[in-house]
């Protein structure tokens, strides 16, 4: 359920999800490229990483300026046994008395292809 709060914070939350997957993603490639001993790919991998980090800098502060707390995600099971499907992340903003809160629903493998073609950007 979204909360009543406008586009441009809304995307900037979802920004800051995405840049948060995205970080962890580089840094797991970080720790392969360093245990292969890839020299190439090491000094790369730090400036991107470098970059990204402030660009969630970046957002984390203009999101603390509009008063939103982002959590930690919530994931939906089909089985017990299987893999999440989808993932809840809940949001609130803080307003003059009281709070606007409200969650965004993501689809794992839709999270999947867009962190893909989001780490992609930084190889081509």
């Amino acid at each position: 359920m979204r909360a009543a709060i406008s586009d441009e914070l809304m995307n900037m939350i979802t920004e800051k999800i995405y840049i948060d997957l995205e970080i962890n993603v580089l840094h797991n490639r970080l720790e392969k490229a360093v245990k292969a001993n890839n020299e190439e790919l090491i000094p790369k991998l730090n400036k991107i990483i470098y970059t990204v980090t402030r660009e969630r800098k970046h957002i984390n502060s203009l999101l603390r300026e509009n008063n939103i707390k982002v959590f930690e995600p919530e994931y939906f099971y089909d089985s017990p046994d299987a893999d999440p499907i989808f993932i809840d992340y809940r949001y609130y903003q803080k307003v003059k008395g009281g709070y606007k809160e409200g969650s965004q629903r993501f689809w794992k493998d839709a999270i999947k292809y867009k962190l893909k073609l989001r780490v992609q950007r930084h190889f081509n």
